[in-house]
């Protein structure tokens, strides 16, 4: 009985820590903001949210419909790895496949020990969690469509059926149902002919299905990209299947009393609710396992209009039907107008209390409203940046006085005006309409000269607005960014400075290593010349030869190693295909002596088979690897003589190059790990802080990799992860 007890105390006090403590939690939508599919499961997701106010949201769109390049999941990755740098979440929830793969494949780089939840993916693959060692991270609700089952359906309600039309579009999540579609027309070819259709845009598809033919029916799986990337809103797929005339079903109920005539159905709102509630239990509970579901809550649903178009019968074998649009009875028909005929009177009598209180808050608004006005434009003329405002006609309606002082115009000669009436008379009001009349991007710059004859660059800004009178217009505001430019340019002038003094101290490294290597090679020669000199009068021509090949051997050593330094100092002019092994192999046949100086064993071990082909820039390569090597020399100075050892191991994970440098020094401390990669931040006395800073831009910016430290207790671990460049095949 007493353990009964605890057992309760602790399921309570866990149930407080969590109320008590704020979780926060990242969407990732592979979609737009207006995209209804992803926007239903999100809405859902954010009502069983509501009930947990210790639930912070942050929602990013990713925009995968509208814009797509092959670049730009790199692009979002650079992006989102400097929106995100300071976030912290405890879960992240990814909607769809594109959403998905991204948050796999870029969750090292972003996130630290963040659980995952997706949704909306059709298939879950185990071997992709582990490529991406992402164990125990990864949870799931996968999204399976009833294709099978509204097949089915279909042939029932159309027991004359002969052929069948199934309609994907070519975006990343249909090519995931596009297994499952090719198996169920393997499976039903002997009973109705079925046509997969995936290549088509939609006036194609309006042309095709314009006939009605009574034996033929379409099931619409989603449509919303053709294959020449064109995006299609919800309304305008609407639209077209509404003009569709043969009867549509479908899987889901995104366009049901859309046009559809029905079907086995996944409810969106639904698969919000199910996701929230998942997600939840995952903020609540620390699992050890992940747990992957399969959406199995489907509804048959029917449009009765549409049912009736077609002439088609719900059969009655068909259980837990349900039906929209039924036609309305005598009663529900004038069911608000009998309501009405009881609330008349009391209503009338309210109406006329409520006139009354009426027109006394109208006097008392007016006189509000007076006061607001003069109130707004004297904080309109307290903001720096010039605005103003244009109905649809040109008309200015209001401007304040830094807009005056930029076209260098009173405001009573404005206000009522159209600008376009200046602009002979006024250069910069030419200017400014010119560049107006120019369709704006969202990064629309534009420069003119003040008064005093300076150059100043504004950032324009217009945004459309809706009087009163429902009469459009355009507000447009000038921000001044003159400073933040030079700022930036500055900044960047102070980037190449630091990326030349980096080198720089790297050079005094390795010129030591140089004047090293030198000593003993000359003491050698001055001694072979000697003996040559005494040993002239001999007619040994055998022994003179050889010490003629011996000058020459420590002569060309000389010059190789002078070589090798020539060619680290001088930056690479363009990207190139080279051997990572042979390019770092250069690297330490220019520091090995000092390494051997300093008594520090250096082990390379290389996978067999593997592809070492970078393309990239390769002297830039050298520099970052040296700073890593360089760092781990002084690390290894700490320990003795006779344990000092560095290991250099390079393999392949599918076209990756996986570059694993480890020492046995003393490691860096857990505090500070995730400072090293910072600018100026260096654990030397004496020390920059620009090497690691330096080594990270060149592998990610340079060569688009990867790199990552791990404290191996004793010793450091570094990880550069780089994409091989793979030969095409001819």
């Amino acid at each position: 009985m007493r353990f009964f007890y605890i057992l309760i105390f602790i399921i309570i006090l866990k149930t407080n820590l969590f109320s008590n403590t704020t979780k926060n939690v990242l969407i990732l939508n592979s979609y737009h903001k207006g995209f209804e599919f992803s926007d239903t499961i999100i809405k859902n997701i954010e009502k069983v949210f509501y009930n947990n106010q210790n639930i912070n949201l942050d929602i990013l769109y990713m925009d995968s419909k509208q814009i797509y390049t092959r670049d730009y999941r790199k692009r979002l990755n650079d992006l989102y790895t400097l929106q995100l740098e300071n976030k912290n979440y405890d879960l992240v929830i990814p909607i769809d496949q594109f959403a998905y793969k991204f948050v796999v494949k870029n969750y090292h780089n972003l996130f630290e020990d963040e659980k995952v939840l997706f949704i909306g993916v059709e298939q879950y693959s185990q071997e992709l969690i582990k490529v991406y060692e992402l164990k125990n991270k990864v949870n799931g609700i996968i999204q399976k469509l009833a294709i099978d089952d509204n097949i089915k359906i279909i042939k029932k309600l159309m027991p004359r059926l002969k052929k069948l039309y199934i309609l994907n579009d070519r975006s990343e999540n249909a090519n995931d149902s596009s297994a499952y579609i090719i198996k169920t027309i393997q499976k039903f070819k002997k009973d109705i002919e079925i046509e997969y259709l995936r290549d088509h845009t939609l006036e194609e598809l309006k042309e095709y299905f314009k006939i009605f033919r009574e034996d033929e029916a379409i099931l619409f799986i989603r449509f919303s990209n053709d294959i020449e990337g064109n995006y299609y809103r919800t309304n305008e797929v609407a639209a077209a299947i509404k003009g569709f005339s043969l009867p549509t079903f479908a899987t889901d109920n995104l366009f049901l009393d859309k046009g559809i005539v029905g079907g086995k159905l996944i409810s969106m709102d639904k698969l919000g609710v199910i996701a929230g509630y998942f997600a939840v239990d995952l903020l609540k509970r620390d699992r050890k396992e992940p747990i992957i579901k399969s959406y199995s809550s489907y509804s048959n649903i029917f449009d009765y209009n549409e049912l009736q178009r077609f002439n088609i019968s719900v059969p009655r074998g068909l259980s837990r039907v349900a039906m929209i649009n039924t036609p309305e009875s005598f009663f529900d028909r004038y069911n608000d107008l009998i309501n009405s005929v009881f609330l008349t009177t009391p209503l009338l009598l309210i109406i006329i209390f409520g006139l009354i209180e009426a027109l006394n808050s109208k006097r008392k608004a007016t006189s509000e409203l007076k006061q607001r006005l003069e109130f707004d434009h004297v904080l309109l003329n307290a903001i720096d940046s010039p605005i103003f405002w244009q109905d649809k006609y040109g008309v200015v309606l209001d401007l304040n006085k830094k807009f005056c002082q930029l076209i260098d115009l009173e405001y009573d000669n404005l206000i009522g005006k159209n600008l376009n009436s200046f602009k002979e008379n006024s250069s910069k009001v030419k200017k400014v309409l010119e560049y107006l009349d120019k369709e704006l991007e969202e990064d629309a710059v534009f420069t003119m000269r003040d008064n005093s004859g300076k150059k100043r660059i504004y950032y324009i800004k217009q945004a459309s607005f809706e009087s009163q009178k429902h009469e459009d217009g355009i507000v447009t505001i000038f921000t001044d960014i003159t400073k933040e430019i030079e700022i930036e340019r500055q900044r960047e002038k102070q980037t190449q400075y630091i990326i030349q003094q980096s080198k720089m101290a790297e050079i005094g490294e390795v010129f030591s290593s140089i004047a090293h290597q030198w000593k003993s090679p000359l003491v050698t020669i001055t001694a072979l010349a000697q003996d040559m000199f005494y040993s002239n009068k001999t007619e040994e021509k055998e022994e003179d030869s050889y010490h003629i090949k011996n000058i020459m051997l420590q002569a060309n050593y000389m010059t190789n190693t002078i070589n090798d330094f020539q060619d680290f100092i001088v930056p690479s002019k363009e990207k190139t295909i080279f051997d990572a092994h042979k390019t770092i192999e250069n690297l330490l046949n220019i520091v090995r002596h000092n390494m051997k100086y300093n008594y520090i064993d250096i082990d390379i071990k290389v996978k067999k088979s593997t592809n070492l082909d970078i393309y990239g820039y390769e002297n830039e390569f050298m520099q970052a690897i040296l700073n890593i090597i360089n760092n781990a020399k002084d690390a290894l100075l700490n320990n003795s003589e006779k344990n000092r050892k560095l290991a250099i191991s390079m393999q392949n994970k599918y076209n990756i190059l996986v570059l694993d440098i480890i020492d046995n020094g003393p490691g860096i401390t857990d505090k500070i790990q995730k400072k090293i990669f910072q600018q100026y931040f260096s654990t030397k006395e004496s020390g920059h802080g620009i090497g690691l800073y330096m080594s990270k831009l060149i592998i990610q910016d340079k060569l688009n990799g990867r790199i990552s430290y791990k404290n191996i207790n004793p010793g450091s671990h570094f990880r550069i992860i780089l994409q091989n460049y793979i030969k095409e095949k001819k």
